[in-house]
């Protein structure tokens, strides 16, 4: 090899290094740059710890173990479930793959039982809709700083006492409340969890009074999850209702 011959052979490298170094050192530098534009940005957590995906069977189910054991994944509860609340879980779960599961977050069971006549091996057991209060698909939270009754509830209370502080007699005039403004004026926020429930005051059941406050029973709530999908929806994010899985997570 010439000197000439050597001489490119040389420059050429030398290029390739620099520019692999260069490259290199950007993507350090943009990585680095971006982990501090996350860092200076606040981060709202939500009022319930994160979770894996909750381990509810839909109605009738047998023990995790014989539910395992017995399930021949043939789609018929699916298939049955008039509101499509019935889902599978994917291959990235293990044994648990391609077996039933119900998650409120995305459809809720409203318990019409029919599931329970089309399994074929019995790990969903036949069940009609008399029988809804001996299901336990997982049982239920109520978190009532997130609950619009409460707020509202709250809130009115305040006012209330503001109002009845300042009707004292003094010769200062006072600011009374606005009664235009719908946190003192509104009566019932919600109490949608209640009309949804399909063992109302077993499960659950309102404080006396005009808002509605809803009151929660985890022993006697069957775990369909009506109660969070509507809740969700009128929120439009995380839930103050919501269910419980008793198998535990997937």
């Amino acid at each position: 090899m010439d000197g000439l011959t050597r001489r490119t052979l040389i420059k050429r490298v030398t290029r390739l290094v620099v520019t692999t170094l260069g490259a290199v050192a950007a993507v350090l530098t943009g990585h680095a740059l971006l982990n501090g534009r996350r860092a200076g940005y606040p981060v709202n957590r939500a009022k319930y710890p994160s979770r894996r995906t909750r381990l509810i069977r839909p109605p009738g189910a047998v023990s995790e173990e014989k539910f395992l054991a017995g399930c021949i994944r043939c789609n018929r509860c699916q298939d049955a479930c008039e509101r499509g609340a019935i889902q599978f879980y994917s291959e990235r779960f293990g044994r648990l793959y391609h077996t039933p599961y119900v998650d409120p977050s995305v459809v809720a069971c409203n318990v019409c039982m029919k599931c329970t006549h089309v399994c074929p091996t019995g790990v969903l057991r036949p069940m009609e809709k008399e029988q809804r209060d001996q299901v336990d698909m997982a049982t239920v939270e109520l978190n009532v700083e997130g609950c619009l009754s409460y707020k509202a509830e709250a809130r009115y209370d305040e006012r209330a006492e503001k109002w009845e502080v300042q009707m004292t007699p003094t010769l200062e005039p006072v600011e009374l409340p606005d009664a235009t403004d719908p946190n003192f004026t509104r009566r019932g926020p919600c109490g949608e969890c209640y009309m949804v429930c399909p063992l109302k005051e077993k499960a659950i059941t309102r404080k006396p009074g005009e808002f509605f406050s809803p009151v929660v029973f985890p022993d006697g709530c069957i775990g369909c999850g009506l109660c969070e999908e509507i809740c969700r929806q009128i929120l439009r994010g995380e839930p103050a209702i919501r269910v419980v899985a008793t198998r535990g997570e997937a």
